[in-house]
Parts: C-alpha cells; sequence; structure tokens
C-alpha cells in the first residue's frame, strides 16, 4: 500500500496545520493512546519540533522542550543537594527541569553525547531520573536528522540524499527504545496540494473532515479504550504472526530483539484502534499492520533505513502465511524455517498444484544469492516438469533459471589477467577432473560451474555455490528422475 495516498476521515495533523503528514496521523495518535516513547526522523524545516509543541499545546500538556545538542544533566533534574542527614538529596530546579514536565522533547537527540544518551535511557523507556519516578510524565518524544551513511553510495534508492555532519545513528539500545520510529516526509515527498497548502496563507481542508484541536484528548481516549479489546480479539492471530514477522526480517538482514517484538505485537494493535477512530469501521487489519511495520523498526534511525519495499514485502508475506495457520497442515509447512524444505514437504503431503506454486515462487523471492536461485530452479524443474502442472506464476522463473544451465550454448572470451584469470585456472582444473563423471549429475555440475562464469564467481565463491548446487540436486529427488 502507498502510505502517503492513503486518506484519512479525520486528520489530527491537518487539524494543527501541519500538511503532508496525513499517512502518519494513526501512528501518532497510537503513540499518544499507549504513552508509547515516539521518534521523529527527517530533515531540517520538515516541522517536527512545530507539531510536538501544537500537540501538546493542544492536549493542554506541560512539555519540556530541550535541545539535545547542548544539554546537560543539571538542565533536567537542578543542581542536586544533600539533604541534612546525607542520606539524600534535593533538587535546586528551575522552570525547565523535568520534574513537572507531562510531555518531553528531546530535539536533536543523534547529536547527545553518550554519557547523556545513556542517562536518557530510563526517562525514555522507565519515566524515572536519578532514580526517581517521574509520576506526571505521560509522553516522551524525540526527534532527529537522518545520519549520514557511511559510504554515500548506501542509501538506498529512492530516500531523500540529506546527509547531516554531527548527526550520529543512536546507540541501539537507546533506538530500541522508541516502540515508533517515524521518517517524516520532506518537501519532495509531498503532493502538489501539500506544497501549497504549506506556502499559502489560506489553509483549505475541503479535502478532510476537520476536528477541533480541543477535541484532541477525546480521540486519545477513545482509542486507549479499543486496546484492550482488540488485544483480546487478535491475540491467537497477532502471535503467528509477529513470530513470522520476526523470522522474515532477519532472514532479510534486519533482526530485532525479543523486546521490539512485543513492542510491535502493541503497536499493531494501537495502530488499529486509532485507525478505527479515525476512518471508522472500514480500517482494514491488513493495513494497520503493514503501517505498525514500517514505522516500528529502529532500523529507521540508522544511516541506511531499511527500505519500504523490503517492509512491506515481510509483511505480505507474514501476513499470508498467518492466514493459513488455521490449516494443520499447511502449518507443518510453515513452521519449517528453509523455504526449500517448505516446497518438498508440500509435494510429499499432496499440496495441490497452485499451493505448490506459491510455495516455489515464494521460495525465489526469499532467496538473496542468484547462484542459489539458479540451483534452486534447475532442481524444482527438473524435479516437477513432468508431473506437476504448475501455474504460470511457478514456470516461467523456474524455466527461465533452469534454462541457463540446461540449454546448451557457446561462450567465447578473453580471460585477462587478474581476477578473472585466477579464477578461470580454478574452474579450469576442477573441469579437468569432473571430466571423468559422464553421469548426468556430472554432466549438470559442470553445465552449472561454466554458465556462472564469469559474473556469478566474481561475486559467490563457486565451490560453495556448487555443493549447494549438489545439495538442491539431492534434496528434490533429481537423481531419481534422470
Amino acid at each position: 500500500m502507498t502510505h502517503q495516498n492513503q486518506a484519512t476521515r479525520l486528520s489530527i495533523t491537518r487539524s494543527l496545520h501541519v500538511h503532508g503528514w496525513g499517512h502518519l496521523d494513526p501512528v501518532l495518535l497510537a503513540s499518544l493512546a499507549t504513552e508509547a516513547p515516539l521518534l521523529l526522523v527527517g530533515a531540517h524545516g520538515t516541522a517536527k519540533s512545530l507539531l510536538i509543541e501544537r500537540i501538546a499545546g493542544a492536549l493542554g500538556l506541560s512539555m519540556r522542550h530541550y535541545n539535545a545538542s547542548l544539554l546537560n544533566y543539571d538542565d533536567l533534574v537542578g543542581i542536586p543537594i544533600p539533604e541534612e542527614d546525607n542520606d539524600s538529596l534535593r533538587f535546586i530546579t528551575t522552570p525547565g527541569s523535568i520534574w513537572d514536565a507531562e510531555f518531553v522533547f528531546f530535539d536533536e537527540i543523534s547529536r547527545c553525547r553518550p554519557d547523556l544518551q545513556n542517562k536518557m535511557f530510563p526517562i525514555i523507556h522507565e519515566r524515572r531520573v536519578a532514580g526517581i519516578q517521574l509520576h506526571k510524565l505521560r509522553h516522551r518524544w524525540a526527534a532527529m536528522n537522518p545520519p549520514a551513511p557511511e559510504e554515500p553510495g548506501a542509501a538506498n534508492p529512492g530516500q531523500p540524499v540529506s546527509y547531516y555532519l554531527g548527526s550520529e545513528p543512536l546507540d541501539p539500545a537507546l533506538a530500541d527504545r522508541f516502540p515508533f520510529v517515524v521518517a517524516v516526509p520532506d518537501w519532495r515527498q509531498l503532493s502538489k496540494d501539500d506544497r501549497r497548502r504549506v506556502v499559502s496563507w489560506s489553509d483549505d481542508h475541503a479535502d478532510v473532515a476537520m476536528f477541533d484541536p480541543d477535541g484532541l484528548e477525546q480521540m486519545v481516549a477513545e482509542c486507549a479504550a479499543r486496546i484492550p479489546e482488540l488485544e483480546a480479539q487478535l491475540d491467537s492471530w497477532l502471535s503467528d504472526y509477529m513470530v513470522l514477522v520476526m523470522d522474515l526480517l532477519d532472514k532479510a538482514q534486519l533482526p530485532q530483539s525479543p523486546r521490539r517484538a512485543r513492542m510491535l505485537a502493541r503497536s499493531v494493535v494501537a495502530v488499529h484502534a486509532a485507525r478505527l477512530v479515525l476512518e471508522g469501521e472500514e480500517a482494514e487489519l491488513d493495513d494497520s499492520a503493514e503501517i505498525a511495520l514500517t514505522f516500528g523498526l529502529p532500523q529507521n534511525a540508522t544511516d541506511v533505513p531499511p527500505s519500504p519495499a523490503t517492509v512491506a514485502a515481510v509483511h505480505r508475506q507474514a501476513w499470508e502465511v498467518a492466514s493459513l495457520l488455521e490449516d494443520d497442515q499447511w502449518r507443518q509447512i510453515l513452521e519449517e524455517r528453509e523455504f526449500p524444505r517448505r516446497v518438498v514437504m508440500a509435494d510429499q503431503m499432496g499440496f495441490s498444484d497452485p499451493d505448490l506454486s506459491r510455495l516455489i515462487t515464494q521460495t525465489l523471492s526469499a532467496e538473496a544469492s542468484e547462484a542459489r536461485r539458479v540451483s534452486l530452479g534447475v532442481a524444482m524443474f527438473l524435479a516437477y516438469r513432468a508431473r506437476r502442472e504448475l501455474t504460470p506464476a511457478a514456470w516461467e522463473p523456474l524455466a527461465q533459471l533452469a534454462a541457463r544451465v540446461l540449454e546448451p550454448r557457446g561462450m567465447t572470451g578473453l580471460v585477462r589477467p587478474g581476477a578473472d584469470a585466477s579464477l578461470w585456472q580454478e574452474v579450469r582444473e576442477w573441469l579437468g577432473s569432473a571430466d571423468r563423471d559422464t553421469s548426468p549429475l556430472g554432466q549438470l555440475a559442470r553445465n552449472y560451474i561454466l554458465a556462472g562464469f564469469p559474473d556469478l564467481w566474481r561475486r559467490e565463491n563457486w565451490k560453495e555455490a556448487l555443493e549447494r548446487f549438489q545439495g538442491d540436486l539431492n534434496l528434490f529427488g533429481v537423481p531419481e528422475v534422470l
């Protein structure tokens, strides 16, 4: 789904005269309703501070705005003075001290000194400072500029390229204290209408139903009231979905802590409750789960945040699998973590051709290694070509991958001195010894290695790839069908 184009029946941000943030309304409301810390990540001048100040004002909360890059610990707690009995401390405070704050905003948190970041841990996570509970404190929000990647070309395609000297990736433990880590839109990501609203004196809200900012507190209360019932309704399904999400994120090299798994599960419920308040009963849980996942990963605050396409693919696969877990056979299949083995198990259990096709396409799409995709393509093509009527969506990629090994073709080229020459020398020596194996499997192995030279073997170890190829042929029973 495209969050940027998502329309809401009510808009918190538009009602507070902040434009282009409508897709973030459910996340903001979910954070307020659960009193969960929220981190905004975006370029300068994108209204991060403005929005937070207006939200605190609309809720009538006492707010403290700290510039973390200039902050000293005494600015938070005041000056400590020992009591007469020397067994405790009291603090001489200033109007900016944190003790009576209800809403705290740490701006420029990525420019904060490491020692002070450590002191923020208990404030953000436990609402404590100097070991003392902050009974009045409800909301802990922060903001930062995107940190510059170590390698300028490492940014994801389509991501804003705004580098900030001095803005460092947060300590992972601190980032993990924020259930919501939200990338905010810059000028390039605003629609034409929102750009006009930003610069216009008038404020046209004809396309959105407005609410009185004074009513924000009521909306927060309504959202919070919906959460317990939704948690009870969704508990079983959400457990399956979140376990799948965690495994898929790990495969996508986006590993999460057990704490984050719990946070994400709660965030799915909170975002869905927020969307029910904002959009009405037509809000779909599918979209709510994707929104919560998109804006719930601590990696959003790193120098190279995850691409939206990767997160969407993780959600889509986990959603589809979770919806199938009511079936005992599907549960057995999907509890197997290795995708190729899922295909073999489903074939042995007599799954239908369309269901087997779905597992094949998932297996190919989940594999990051091109050499392994070719390996799996050959093995599955040979295993199922004579006894399965797979869907075109499965046959087409299998045939394309298998053709690279099974179709004979000549190849000529100049091998220049250097890495390619050394690589070819290794391959040629192996081919000389492999010529003694005249079996169909031996021919397949030679074709596989030659098909990957030189491009694949510049990126991957050909000996390890060959070992996986032979294992895949055995896994899918290819020796028996040749």
